[in-house]
């Protein structure tokens, strides 16, 4: 059986923008969240396309196999690159969020991102970013650039629609009593992550979880479009304080999609 889980979302256009770009998927075993592109004719019919194209490659109700999670992510490209064709300054979005696989008979959050939303890891008090953000700004950090060199957030190397659509991608151990929070950057900018870890640690349900968030950003300044979605693993997963002998890195390209690969990181005391 699958584990069980209990998920809320909340979108919001935020304080300064008319048009709500953002798009979210909460379908078990899918959970995304697609922010379409700043600068771009139509961010928000790509990160609708995207989400819906991803939806309906991936059966609902039940767990899915990262071949699968494979061929949605194509079908996501493909329907964006559909809207990008008919505009003339193009279209994208970014796309990042968690499917619930069934990998070597276990259950795993199939974590996938492209772009600058992030998807966050919240056991206990502690909160941990899984996914990288492809952004100009990080890879310059990355590489030793100094503060004052550094450009806005707001440049991505990476999106659907983009030249590089490349996913990243990582296998995560279903834990009971953990908690997954994917967000576009409209949260991110405006919410610490300081702030985001007292939200997800004091703030009961997920559906309290998404509203105080959405809040936090809104009160911040809410200079972008805002999107939360909150999933807690309730039963049916392993015990995240029980520590595992470290697992191999595995290769999970599949036939229809040479970008994706998904490696099972250690997991800590």
């Amino acid at each position: 059986m699958a584990p069980e889980v209990s998920a809320a979302v909340r979108t919001d256009p935020g304080m300064l923008r008319a048009v709500n770009e953002d798009s979210a998927l909460l379908e078990f075993p899918s959970y995304l969240v697609a922010d379409g592109m700043g600068g771009h004719e139509a961010g928000d019919q790509a990160s609708r396309a995207a989400v819906d194209a991803f939806a309906s490659v991936i059966r609902p109700g039940e767990l899915s196999t990262v071949r699968d999670v494979g061929l949605a992510l194509d079908a996501a490209r493909e329907a964006v690159g559909a809207v990008a064709a008919h505009r003339e300054r193009g279209a994208g979005c970014t796309l990042t969020g968690a499917v619930m696989v069934r990998h070597e008979d276990r259950a795993c959050w199939l974590v996938l991102n492209v772009g600058d939303s992030r998807v966050y890891l919240h056991r206990g008090a502690e909160l941990h970013q899984v996914t990288v953000d492809h952004s100009l700004r990080d890879e310059m950090i990355a590489g030793g650039a100094r503060p004052d060199a550094l450009p806005g957030r707001n440049v991505i190397t990476r999106a659907l629609g983009s030249a590089d659509t490349t996913a990243d991608s990582w296998l995560l151990p279903v834990e009971d009593g953990s908690r997954l929070l994917i967000c576009s950057d409209g949260l991110t900018t405006e919410v610490d992550d300081q702030q985001l870890r007292a939200a997800l640690t004091m703030g009961g349900q997920p559906d309290a979880v998404v509203e105080e968030l959405v809040q936090r950003a809104n009160e911040a300044g809410g200079r972008d479009n805002i999107t939360v979605l909150v999933v807690d693993v309730l039963s049916g997963g392993s015990a995240w304080h029980v520590s595992a002998e470290p697992e191999s890195s595995i290769a999970t390209e599949s036939e229809n999609d040479r970008t994706l690969t998904a490696t099972v990181p250690r997991r800590g005391q």
